[in-house]
């Protein structure tokens, strides 16, 4: 099968293959028509003729001896009259009949009948009439009647034909002229340059047929310029944050090269190590957010037990939370169940924790729990440290934001960010609250799974 790319060719080849058919039916129904009404046509006149002949058959003798049975003609006045002709039988005897007739009887069934007659098929009428004991024949070529049929239909189609090609002329303009807004939109997006991915504004009319195409790639131009922002942002963020650890760290390494004192340069190394801690503590941050900002929705979810989740978490910061002499404490049902995606729920409940852990004196305490109100699942988590002041609540989300109250303590801004970008890809919904024994609360409420 031969593939067609261009949609006009294409919509041109279908409807030249519908005007195929409807000619073709056209011409059948032109064809059946015609020769039905033909042979009405033709049947009557034979009818008639027949009676005609009954009439001068009734009125003369044909026996008499002067009365030649065969009616000779040299002369026709009509080309299809040798394709006609009769025959007049008294008593079974055939009395009269015309040049072209044969010597035999050309029906022996009454009324309509086909016959072949000197190899030729001719339709026949046979006419009884019993009262002067008389039959009258007449016949007809069905060659008269084929060509006849044939001149109509032809003359029938002929207008028709005359057109097909007029019709798919104008077919071809209107079709051209209908695709002109796709050859106008494919131009203005061809001579856009890469840096504007503003959505198209077009001055002509848009068609029904284009317009999902049409908002389509709006949708994806605002997808591409969104995704361009997030990635120079990306950039913009990872080397103005990257600037203070890296620059620490080298003043640091200097300090060290520098110094002749064991006790100095030990110093300077620890805060290397300390400074390169932080500085991969906030690249890896940084990934985390840069791979969920773009998704609109999760793929691989699966049925998840929160509360097992947690626990594996806990056992991987428990070398962290020993380091500060801090109790963690889980609470809750076990057999609470949500549906999420694995990876990305652990960076959750991962953050929080380290959160808590790095905001919590020495011999704090974090306190996790687990439960279920109603139709909702919910994972709180308390710590022990100075908690966030009021002014300061509605801006923690923000990327880099850090208080003013824990500047002094390592971190990098970016964790309930990217916590609040995985609850917001599981349509759960993240809150903080004072802890009455101070501290911090954070409370994350996702759909329970039914």
């Amino acid at each position: 099968m031969i593939k067609i790319k261009s949609i006009r060719n294409k919509i041109l080849v279908w409807v030249f293959l519908l005007f195929l058919a409807i000619w073709g039916g056209i011409s059948y129904a032109t064809f059946y028509q015609s020769s039905h009404e033909v042979e009405e046509l033709f049947d009557s006149e034979l009818a008639q003729a027949a009676g005609v002949l009954s009439q001068f058959a009734s009125v003369v003798d044909l026996s008499h001896p002067m009365i030649d049975p065969k009616l000779q003609k040299d002369i026709y006045g009509h080309r299809y009259e040798k394709k006609i002709a009769f025959q007049i039988l008294g008593n079974n005897t055939l009395n009269l009949h015309s040049a072209n007739a044969p010597t035999t009887i050309m029906s022996n069934t009454a009324g309509f009948s086909d016959q072949i007659i000197n190899n030729n098929l001719w339709r026949v009428f046979r006419l009884n009439v019993k009262e002067q004991n008389q039959v009258i024949i007449t016949a007809e070529r069905y060659d008269v009647r084929n060509e006849l049929i044939h001149e109509i239909t032809k003359n029938s189609l002929y207008p028709l034909t005359l057109m097909i090609p007029i019709l798919l002329f104008i077919i071809w303009v209107g079709i051209d002229r209908g695709l002109s807004p796709i050859r106008k939109l494919a131009k203005q997006i061809r001579q856009r340059s890469p840096e504007k991915l503003e959505p198209i504004s077009v001055n002509f009319e848009i068609p029904n047929e284009i317009t999902p195409l049409f908002s389509a790639l709006n949708s994806l131009f605002g997808k591409l310029k969104a995704a361009f922002e997030r990635e120079r942002r990306f950039t913009s963020d990872a080397s103005h944050e990257l600037q203070t650890p890296l620059a620490s760290i080298k003043t640091q390494a200097q300090v060290a090269i520098r110094s002749d004192n064991k006790d100095t340069q030990r110093h300077a190394l620890e805060k290397v190590v300390e400074g390169i801690d932080r500085a991969t503590h906030m690249v890896q941050q940084l990934l985390s957010l840069a791979r969920l900002e773009p998704l609109t929705s999760l793929d691989e979810t699966s049925d998840l037990n929160l509360y097992s989740l947690t626990q594996t978490v806990i056992s991987e910061l428990d070398a962290e939370s020993h380091k500060k002499n801090i109790e963690l404490s889980l609470d809750g049902e076990e057999s609470i169940q949500i549906k999420g995606n694995q990876p990305a729920i652990e960076i959750l409940i991962s953050n929080l924790l380290s959160n808590a852990i790095r905001y919590s004196p020495e011999q704090g305490h974090v306190d996790v729990a687990i439960k279920k109100v109603s139709d909702r699942v919910q994972l709180s988590v308390s710590d022990s440290g100075p908690g966030i002041p009021e002014q300061d609540i509605k801006r923690v989300f923000e990327r880099f934001y850090r208080g003013q109250n824990c500047q002094h303590i390592l971190g990098s801004g970016l964790g309930l960010s990217i916590t609040q970008r995985i609850a917001e890809l599981h349509n759960a919904t993240i809150n903080l609250s004072h802890n009455p024994d101070n501290g911090l609360v954070v409370t994350v409420e996702f759909v329970a799974k039914n």
